[in-house]
């Protein structure tokens, strides 16, 4: 099932977002496959459809994925009750942000090539940069897990998971109707 293709009312939105991260990995190691791919195979339909998966993975719904993160983050600002931890909180929104934009800036990169083979040209994926960006992508999820998801696990009430939730259905509603 696509995250963008659940259905409105999805009971609970931190686990969706874990979920998420599954699939996360799963395009990651697809992406770690293509440069093997080429090299057995040569440029063929299917490590063209295995580019063509991974850019419109990486390039539409990621970014609905990192807005959900992001409207979590008030919601765990105003549950928070000690100023430590809401400063911890704050640092934590800042270095998420932060690569959220150099994970951005590093697809950016990476997506002409992947244009390429998707539409039947080895333009070359710099395998250095591939590399970067599938290990910055592992270690982001297991910060977020490890600290952001288990905080909203605890922390977030029965209103803020349903609020959370009906965000994350009108982003992905207001996505496909304006397509």
């Amino acid at each position: 099932m696509r995250m963008d293709d659940l259905p409105p009312g999805f009971d609970d939105p931190v686990d969706a977002l874990l979920g998420f991260h599954r699939r996360i990995e799963r395009q990651l190691a697809t992406l770690g496959r293509i440069t093997y791919h080429l090299e057995m195979h040569g440029l063929d339909a299917e490590g063209s459809a295995m580019a063509a998966g991974v850019l419109d993975f990486f390039t539409s719904s990621l970014a609905l994925h990192h807005l959900d993160e992001e409207a979590l983050f008030p919601l765990l600002e105003m549950r928070i009750a000690s100023v430590e931890e809401r400063e911890r909180l704050r640092l934590l929104r800042a270095r998420l942000e932060s690569e959220h934009r150099e994970m951005d800036r590093m697809w950016r990169s990476l997506k002409r090539p992947l244009e390429g083979i998707a539409e039947g040209i080895n333009r070359g994926v710099p395998a250095d940069l591939l590399q970067y960006f599938r290990a910055m992508q592992a270690t982001h999820i297991s910060i977020e897990e490890g600290v952001l998801h288990v905080a909203a696990a605890k922390t977030l009430t029965p209103s803020d998971r349903a609020a959370l939730g009906r965000g994350m259905v009108a982003r992905r509603t207001r996505r496909r109707r304006f397509a």
